[in-house]
């Protein structure tokens, strides 16, 4: 766990590995440090000459703080968008952690049928932003309610979804951390996540008198997408391409850059450094 957080510079505080463990980890710690695997310092857990990383997260603290009341706002106009049924908070935001000019990243649950209608519509909606609103919504990833189970299942993804903040949608979110109980593998505290999303707020759903045309809609502007992807990144390889800009009736995502790959590389790099089995990463 710290050698996974370490790949961002970002140390851990002992409650945080044990939620994360799932129950107390205190005499692991003592072992780890006592052996030298580990550091405790000033509150948190680093690698051997990594304690120059509890200042960065704090002064990343400070500026994610500064973010939140932004990214709260933001939260509450897309959890009031017509067929959005959950709303998670996720990247560095979501472990209060930013830096100047950051963007808040959000997953958001869509009523089925109606994945690429609202992908449309909040792109065009951010095309119209000016570029320090336009980071406050970062929507890279809709999934549909029929199918919540992701298709990513490694180490990057797991972390991800055990520490995204629900926002609006409680239930549901609590229903969606369930189903990817494969996360377990690395986050054996699960369920502290999903009791998290348990007590986050219901939210309210408005029943949209214009849910059938969105339904009629969605394939023909999932294939409008398709082929804007396909032209505008045709230098990627057709299996890059279809992996990070992912094109169903039930999820859509775009990631144009490798970073999951980047941090799972990172993440077992570490782990061969000092001998220790990463859990089938990827």
């Amino acid at each position: 766990m710290v050698l996974y957080f370490d790949v961002f510079r970002h140390p851990v505080r002992p409650a945080e590995a044990a939620w994360m463990c799932g129950g107390p980890v205190g005499g692991v710690i003592r072992e780890a440090v006592s052996a030298g695997a580990l550091v405790e310092t000033q509150g948190f857990l680093v690698r051997p000459g990594r304690a120059d990383t509890v200042q960065r997260r704090r002064e990343r603290a400070e500026h994610a703080e500064r973010l939140w009341p932004a990214a709260m706002r933001a939260a509450g106009l897309l959890s009031s968008l017509p067929f959005v049924r959950g709303v998670l908070l996720t990247g560095g935001l979501s472990k209060l952690s930013s830096e100047p000019g950051g963007d808040a990243d959000f997953l958001l649950l869509v009523e089925p049928g109606c994945v690429w209608t609202t992908k449309t519509a909040l792109q065009v909606m951010r095309r119209g932003l000016p570029e320090d609103l336009r980071r406050l919504f970062c929507t890279n990833y809709l999934l549909s309610t029929h199918t919540l189970e992701l298709d990513d299942r490694d180490v990057f993804t797991a972390f991800e979804l055990a520490t995204s903040i629900p926002l609006s949608g409680g239930p549901l979110c609590a229903d969606f951390i369930r189903a990817n109980a494969w996360a377990r593998r690395w986050i054996p505290g699960l369920d502290w996540a999903v009791a998290r999303a348990e007590a986050a707020p219901v939210g309210t759903v408005h029943p949209s008198r214009l849910a059938p045309l969105a339904r009629c809609l969605d394939d023909r502007l999932q294939r409008r997408w398709d082929s804007l992807w396909n032209r505008k990144y045709d230098w990627l390889a057709d299996d890059v391409r279809a992996r990070r800009f992912k094109r169903s009736s039930d999820r859509a995502t775009n990631h144009l850059h490798d970073f999951r790959g980047f941090v799972i590389r990172e993440y077992r790099a570490r782990c061969a450094e000092l001998g220790i089995d990463p859990a089938d990463a990827s």
